[in-house]
């Protein structure tokens, strides 16, 4: 799925201490999963900035969310001790983003370590990816 030009997609798990409704009030759509754990979620760009301190201040200490559109990925993390860490992705950045999301979901910093490759194994993701932030296959 490719989100409009100022929309954002994101996969919320380990927040489950966010409702529906409180998502629905931001005027984030839920496309799939509503009510359970994993929620695949449409944002609307003005809704962003409330999205990410609501997930900043509910999200489950050990999880991460991103938010992937079309200009940038945003990520969340939640350390296991409260700490959160906000990062936008790019090739400064890339290095710490894949050491956390390899601590967090424990899996080695090789399946991690490209940070897009690694987003784009979720087809939920694949397409924007690909069109907006991969290089053209040649």
């Amino acid at each position: 799925m490719i989100p409009g030009p100022e929309d954002y997609l994101s996969i919320l798990l380990g927040a489950d201490g966010i409702s529906d409704n409180e998502l629905t009030d931001l005027g984030v759509e839920i496309l799939e999963g509503a009510g359970t754990r994993l929620r695949k979620l449409l944002i609307p760009g003005g809704s962003v900035p409330a999205y990410k301190a609501l997930v900043r201040e509910r999200l489950t200490p050990g999880y991460w969310n991103e938010i992937v559109g079309r200009q940038e990925i945003l990520f969340i993390f939640k350390l296991e001790d409260g700490t959160v860490k906000e990062r936008a992705l790019s090739e400064a950045t890339r290095p710490e983003i894949a050491r956390l999301c390899s601590l967090l979901n424990e899996e080695p910093i090789e399946k991690t370590s490209d940070v897009l490759r690694y987003l784009a194994g979720s087809p939920f993701y694949r397409e924007v990816i690909e069109a907006f932030h991969l290089p053209a296959r040649e």
